[in-house]
């Protein structure tokens, strides 16, 4: 059963998921989160970021963000190359004191020569980790752990608040009412769903409901219904003997038209040639290729 949790899948042969993204642009995914830790660090082009709480981040060449466990986000990507590092929640546990009290604050632009000195190594080691994964030399995997505890000693020491009194959103019991709406529309995403009837499965009323959605993703009940319906059509598509026409009524659409028109206003082209590009992608990647198509291989 699909979920608006994201399930994340380590790199079998260091422990956490590692990549470095190539990716062309055109892409979004509909709001989500994870208890894995997540950092993006940019190294060309932009990325925007919108959270549950109504905030937009967006990042420019050499900066990161960091995405804290639990946090409600969607990615917009334009054309970009990045490193992400997703760092699995019980490792957290197992190498921070109390992690469910920290929170991750990076200052992309910090006033003093020594914030900006700790900035620049932390992004050098982020670099550094990307380097030994790629070449995958005898003992990568030793020297790249090595290079993961320093990250995450680094962003320990330098970048974590405990979470007292002042750090607590005041919208926490809003954000949890959001993520049980967002996990019971992915769950019936394929049924006919009404306003109506999902807020009658919450107690609330539909306009309550509308207002809610509205203020934290940014969206309306039916355009988060059919932001899942499109993503999970999109995901369908990498598979080249997938049939358009059988995958609409599978994943709740019924008007070709009008999902047409949604797709291509999402993704820039038609599902057609969304499948045509999917095919050549992985056509032209190397067996073993340590550079992902964040475009051709969706989380």
């Amino acid at each position: 059963m699909e979920s608006n949790f994201e399930w994340i899948t380590a790199n079998g042969d260091i422990g956490i998921r590692f990549f470095h993204s190539i990716d062309d642009g055109g892409y979004s995914n509909p709001p989500h989160w994870h208890n894995d830790l997540e950092i993006i660090y940019l190294l060309e082009g932009r990325l925007k970021v919108r959270f549950g709480d109504g905030g937009e981040r967006q990042i420019g060449a050499d900066e990161l963000l960091v995405i804290n466990s639990g946090t409600i986000h969607a990615v917009t990507a334009y054309p970009n190359q990045a490193i992400v590092l997703q760092v699995p929640y019980e490792m957290l546990l197992q190498y921070m004191e109390r992690y469910d009290q920290l929170y991750f604050v990076v200052d992309e632009r910090p006033a003093s020569e020594a914030e900006k000195q700790k900035l620049a190594e932390f992004k050098a080691v982020l670099r550094e980790m990307d380097e030994v994964y790629g070449a995958q030399k005898e003992g990568y995997q030793l020297k790249f752990d090595s290079l993961l505890l320093e990250a995450l000693y680094r962003l320990l020491v330098d970048y974590a608040v405990r979470i007292g009194k002042e750090h607590i959103p005041q919208n926490q019991k809003a954000v949890q009412q959001i993520r049980e709406v967002m996990r019971y529309i992915e769950e019936h995403y394929a049924k006919k769903l009404t306003v109506a009837q999902v807020a009658e499965h919450f107690g609330y009323t539909p306009n309550y409901l509308s207002k809610l959605l509205k203020r934290y993703l940014g969206l309306t009940v039916y355009q988060y219904l059919y932001e899942i319906r499109l993503d999970r059509i999109c995901r369908d598509l990498q598979h080249p003997e997938a049939r358009i026409m059988e995958l609409l009524p599978k994943h709740g659409c019924e008007n070709y038209k009008s999902v047409s028109r949604l797709f291509k206003e999402r993704y820039g082209c038609s599902m057609k040639e969304m499948q045509k590009r999917y095919e050549k992608e992985k056509g032209d990647r190397p067996m073993g290729q340590w550079v992902r198509i964040r475009k051709a291989e969706m989380p």
